[in-house]
């Protein structure tokens, strides 16, 4: 089976249960979509950062809806998810991250400086009526990290 578009909205609670279970039935597809190793480890990495943070800071560590997008176009894979929380105002993110001591490694926010790192670029956008909706583009073809 060749997957070519996958779409999944589940309500999740904040409890590793929830999140797991949908995280592992996003997972699943993933091993669908493509065989390609880097792909799958970037699609795996961003369901699982950006799932825990859609419920964490979108709505507070209270239930709520996400919704997990993946569809191929051309030599990458086209990943999106959102939520209807509180949204993200991107001119907070830090994108230039680098960490420098140990300490900077403990610090929270590294998910979208590193997803973008890994990815040809993430955007940050409002979901209507609210929340918030990150898009990926993960390219389909093997790469070292020292190209990112």
């Amino acid at each position: 089976m060749d997957i070519q578009r996958f779409s999944i909205t589940a309500r999740l609670d904040y409890t590793p249960e929830s999140i797991d279970r949908f995280v592992d039935l996003c997972e699943q597809v993933i091993l669908s979509l493509t065989n390609c190793r880097r792909a799958r480890f970037l699609l795996k990495t961003a369901v699982d950062e950006l799932t825990l943070n859609a419920i964490e800071h979108g709505y507070g560590k209270e239930s709520g809806l996400v919704t997990v997008g993946m569809e191929h176009c051309g030599d990458a894979i086209r990943f999106e998810i959102s939520d209807f929380g509180c949204g993200i105002d991107p001119s907070r993110i830090r994108f230039d991250r680098i960490a420098r001591t140990e300490e900077d490694l403990h610090a929270h926010g590294w998910a979208f400086s590193i997803l973008d790192k890994l990815s040809d670029g993430i955007t940050i956008a409002n979901n209507e009526p609210q929340g918030a909706r990150i898009t990926l583009l993960v390219p389909l073809k093997e790469r070292d990290i020292s190209e990112s």
